[in-house]
């Protein structure tokens, strides 16, 4: 970061006369020097607060796997905008965080931001993760190397000056093993006439970018199509496919929200005329608790793009039971067997001797 300069008081080979021995016009300036003079001022006061070469972040908290900080995309925030605030991971090679949902093991992080004079109810937010494959056939869902994740929050019409924040924040950083850390986070947000900060703008927007969108939002639209198929008990298959013109696939991978319903296990992704098809297979994870009907999943299709532009999409399914006759196919078959195997010892019983003949 160029450090500042300060100014020298003095002239160049000249001795300053008092004030007595200026001209009026001189010692009180004309209208256009005093705005000058003003306009002077107030960039020295946006320097100050964090503008010009100065990032609007907080202090790093330093772990030797991780390091974290509260961030925000304004050098001096609009009152009654959005605060543009995001918070920071810069991660050691081979670490990584969670999304929302963190896979087989782990937990994603915990921001409780502590309730602020002019601010609204902070939502943390999720781009698009990838996935970890770990030892013992594990799967994690995150981000390595470094992630922003963008926090939703208002600043209130009337918000004016300096805005202290502070926030406490519970994380997991994992490799082959996992650490827990919590950290004290701070950042002092000024309020004013919108000025973005030069390095920190396009950093949040970058990650704000990567979060997912409704298929509806997306021009061309995108088709969702779901479907709950039967399979080998106790397993059935989820089936979702994605259609749009000029819908392309170079990455694809389907992940899903946490919930307590049913296990799913990997996606598989299918190629087909009319656009990508995720299959996945699905059980219940209590077979004595009956499903719902509809049974609600929430989604998000990562890896796509669309007018050469990187998409990452999300929904809600509302999963309709396979057809009844589908699904008592596997009640037929077990008592067709079990009515086999019924018959099969009376008869043995009867070719006993002494046993009554038929």
């Amino acid at each position: 970061m160029p450090a500042m300069a300060t100014a020298r008081a003095g002239t160049r080979g000249s001795v300053p006369r008092s004030a007595a021995q200026l001209p009026e016009s001189a010692r009180h300036g004309s209208a256009s020097g005093r705005r000058r003079r003003a306009a002077r001022c107030a960039l020295l006061a946006v320097l100050a607060t964090g503008g010009g070469s100065f990032a609007a972040t907080g202090p790093w908290s330093e772990m030797p796997e991780a390091r974290v900080r509260l961030v925000s995309r304004w050098a001096v925030a609009p009152a009654g905008g959005d605060a543009g605030l995001g918070l920071e991971f810069a991660l050691a090679p081979g670490w990584h965080v969670y999304w929302k949902n963190s896979g087989d093991a782990g937990f994603p992080p915990r921001l409780e931001l502590a309730p602020a004079p002019g601010l609204g109810a902070a939502t943390l937010r999720f781009p698009a993760p990838q996935r970890f494959e770990l030892p013992g056939d594990l799967v994690s869902i995150g981000y390595e190397e470094a992630v922003i994740y963008p926090i939703d929050a208002a600043l209130d019409p009337a918000a004016a000056g300096e805005l202290a924040l502070a926030a406490r924040l519970d994380y997991l950083v994992c490799a082959e093993k996992c650490i827990p850390y919590l950290a004290e986070l701070a950042l002092t947000l000024s309020i004013g006439g919108a000025a973005e900060d030069a390095e920190m703008a396009p950093a949040v927007d970058r990650w704000r970018s990567r979060l997912p969108r409704r298929a509806t939002e997306v021009e061309p639209p995108v088709a969702v199509t779901i479907r709950w198929l039967p399979g080998d008990y106790p397993w059935s298959t989820l089936e979702l496919g994605l259609s749009a013109a000029g819908l392309r696939t170079p990455d694809p991978d389907l992940f899903f929200a946490p919930q307590d319903w049913v296990e799913l296990a990997r996606p598989r992704f299918v190629a087909s005329a009319d656009g990508p098809v995720f299959r996945v297979p699905l059980r219940s994870l209590d077979e004595t608790r009956p499903l719902p009907d509809p049974l609600p999943l929430e989604w998000t299709a990562t890896g796509l793009e669309i007018a050469s532009a990187s998409l990452a999409l999300e929904g809600t399914a509302a999963l309709s039971r396979p057809a009844p006759e589908a699904r008592n196919r596997f009640v037929w078959i077990g008592a067709v067997i079990l009515l086999t195997v019924v018959i099969y010892l009376a008869r043995r019983r009867r070719q006993r001797p002494g046993g009554n003949p038929a």
